[in-house]
């Protein structure tokens, strides 16, 4: 009988994790579905966390994982799916398999037909099943030196608060699994947004006291200058993201001060931003693929050919006409993030942050894919101090943000974006952030799509969106359905509101 991936997975008690990182592969189960000796190459989740560097891989995996290249399970799904649902990327090819359904906001006839082992809600519980194992067995380890478990298990509360801020603003209200019960996890109805917010940030207050601000190597004790491990600002980024959405503005504003006044951290032109390691950088995922920059930069950067229907290895995105529309003169993002080819007669413009395409065989990496940076964090503060009547403060956060967007690697632009003015009203200024939201943040981790939502404005924007990308447009679609086989092995679930089983 075929099962959802929580009662097949977490029943199994089965992960693989492919090691792409270390050239390893760790095997983690419980002890009645390893009927045979564990390979040279694997381990299993005992022996895992007896030593140091196999425990240190084990979570490793993860980030291995969240950098591969799959357009609905690692994290540039998020860069994808949701810009497609929103009014950011145009799909060439309005029938193209896989895309149609988040583009024309269809998504039961996606998710409620096949098995769909691929699809966002699939892995990401695969990767908190993971997480879960790591944190039972890192708490009171009494095998790894303690600094080491001390870092991991930040680590891996803050990873479990990452994923589920991700599925509960997909989903709403989701199973939360917190445990490797499989029997238990296996029949758990869902748990209220409200729920599942208090869980994260009881998650990400256990690693602010587990986690520091240095930027650890592969050994977790060794200080580095690669930002490619979470640590304590990457925490307080999330902190101040998951208190805006539940509109608790005093703790936003206090934990984005956290990161904005660390040194570490600086404004930067926006040629500069997406290099490696750039001064906005706060948390970023080095790629585990041969020839990959980041899957963005293979995927967003156009050929002079222009865009097509091609599923796999093709150019299936442009963005939207409403987006290239939004940019005021003289903001330099338009020119640094947007490119443009002539083809088909026509201007297609795309996301071009990422600028290194696919290149076979490469392993020169000049780019990683950035999951948390610094401009958000201004933004978050503007939003948070406008929304508690502090304007002159937030106007002179979206000034800082502002001056830097109006330079290139060569200099300042002509006619340069304009400062904002400290008369603007409250009610100015949210249209004004909801604005450079789009523009700062376009094609990175869903944020216009969770941003029209908590915004109220969805419907007004989708009502008109739609038309252009021909699919029909109603309330319930701000969030995703369940996958029906899930829903048909877990009784106790049931679909997102608006969806037919």
């Amino acid at each position: 009988m075929k099962n959802t991936f929580i009662t097949k997975t977490l029943s199994k008690c089965i992960v693989l994790l492919s090691m792409l990182a270390f050239g390893i592969t760790i095997l983690a189960g419980c002890k009645k579905y390893i009927t045979v000796d564990t390979p040279p190459t694997s381990v299993s989740t005992q022996s895992a966390f007896k030593n140091n560097a196999a425990a240190i891989q084990f979570v490793t995996a993860l980030y291995a994982n969240m950098s591969g290249a799959n357009g609905n399970g690692s994290y540039v799904s998020t860069s994808i799916l949701p810009e497609l649902s929103a009014d950011n990327l145009s799909l060439y090819d309005k029938n193209m398999f896989r895309y149609t359904d988040y583009y024309k906001n269809s998504l039961e006839a996606q998710y409620l037909t096949s098995g769909e082992q691929d699809t966002y809600w699939v892995i990401n519980y695969k990767q908190l099943y993971t997480i879960n194992v790591a944190i039972e067995q890192l708490i009171e380890n009494r095998y790894l030196t303690p600094a080491v478990a001390k870092r991991l298990l930040g680590e891996a509360y803050f990873m479990r608060a990452f994923y589920y801020f991700y599925l509960i603003n997909f989903f709403g209200d989701v199973p939360l699994v917190l445990t490797s019960d499989y029997e238990r996890n296996g029949s758990l109805s869902k748990t209220s947004q409200t729920e599942s917010y208090k869980q994260i940030e009881t998650d990400l207050s256990a690693a602010e006291t587990l986690l520091d601000t240095k930027y650890v190597s592969a050994d977790v004790l060794t200080t580095t200058a690669e930002r490619l491990r979470p640590n304590l600002s990457a925490v307080n980024a999330l902190q101040a993201r998951v208190f805006l959405y539940q509109k608790k503005y005093t703790q936003a504003e206090t934990a984005a001060s956290k990161v904005i006044d660390q040194p570490a951290y600086a404004l930067t032109d926006p040629a500069s931003v997406f290099l490696k390691n750039s001064t906005e950088t706060i948390w970023a995922l080095q790629s585990v693929n041969v020839g990959y920059n980041t899957y963005e930069g293979s995927i967003f950067n156009l050929p002079p050919s222009g865009p097509n229907g091609n599923l796999f290895g093709g150019y299936p995105f442009f963005a939207s006409s409403s987006l290239v529309g939004s940019f005021k003169p003289g903001d330099a993002r338009k020119t640094e993030w947007l490119g443009v080819v002539k083809a088909n007669n026509r201007d297609y413009y795309y996301p071009k942050k990422y600028k290194i395409p696919f290149i076979a065989n490469s392993k020169d990496l000049q780019e990683y894919e950035i999951v948390l940076r610094l401009a958000e964090l201004y933004l978050i503060r503007a939003e948070a101090r406008n929304e508690q009547s502090n304007t002159i403060d937030a106007v002179s956060d979206l000034n800082a943000l502002r001056v830097k967007r109006r330079e290139t690697g060569s200099g300042t632009v002509e006619n340069p974006l304009p400062d904002l003015s400290a008369t603007l009203t409250q009610t100015q200024l949210r249209e004004l952030i909801l604005e450079e939201r789009r523009h700062e943040l376009f094609t990175e981790g869903g944020h216009r799509w969770f941003d029209l939502r908590r915004s109220g404005t969805i419907d007004k924007v989708m009502a008109i969106e739609e038309v252009e990308k021909g699919g029909t447009w109603e309330s319930y679609k701000i969030y995703y359905p369940i996958p029906r086989y899930d829903l048909m092995s877990n009784k106790s679930l049931i679909q997102t509101p608006g969806y037919s089983n």
